[in-house]
């Protein structure tokens, strides 16, 4: 019955965490607002991320250009714990290991924004967030589509598997 007891308190817990973000914890990690200069990146090293094991994930295929551009966004407030500051951290390296080639020609582009303290932000605006997330702004020919990454919060304590979601994620929106 204990069992039962903590696995019910700590699925509420997680709940609660997603539900209301990280913004009522001490901020044990403080989170840098100087957006990253990608025209300065080399070409990549490697085409693909490394699965678990270190084996390379080549790309499933080659982007088109078809005009799709992708904005990746993690909203945050101005204190963060460790699972808030890797939802960025992991995002903003997995775009510079796997879309080098994006990110130069403007198709990708990551954007960090403190939500709290940055109100007057044109995406803070338009889309109002309540908590830390992080967000995909797909735009193409077909439209503007805005959606949560919320699994991505399942993978802020492994870094490896946390790059395989967001790769995946991403070559499939930049292909459609």
């Amino acid at each position: 019955m204990k069992n039962l007891h903590f696995l019910v308190f700590l699925v509420l817990g997680f709940a609660l965490l997603l539900l209301f973000g990280c913004a009522a914890q001490p901020a044990d990690v403080q989170a840098s607002s100087a957006a990253p200069a990608y025209s300065k990146y080399a070409p990549p090293a490697a085409n693909g991320v490394a699965d678990s094991l270190g084996n390379q994930i080549g790309r499933a295929q080659e982007s088109q250009d078809n005009g799709t551009k992708l904005t990746l966004i993690k909203f945050h407030g101005t204190s963060q714990c460790v699972s808030c500051t890797n939802l960025g951290k992991f995002a903003n390296a997995t775009l510079e290991k796997n879309f080098q080639k994006e990110l130069g020609e403007g198709k990708v582009k990551y954007l960090d924004i403190n939500a709290e303290t940055d109100t007057a932000n044109p995406y803070v605006q338009k889309y109002q967030p309540t908590r830390a997330s992080l967000y995909l702004l797909t735009e193409s020919a077909s439209g503007e589509k805005f959606e949560e990454l919320a699994e991505a919060w399942y993978y802020t304590g492994d870094e490896a598997k946390y790059q395989q979601y967001l790769f995946g994620l991403l070559t499939q929106r930049l292909g459609e």
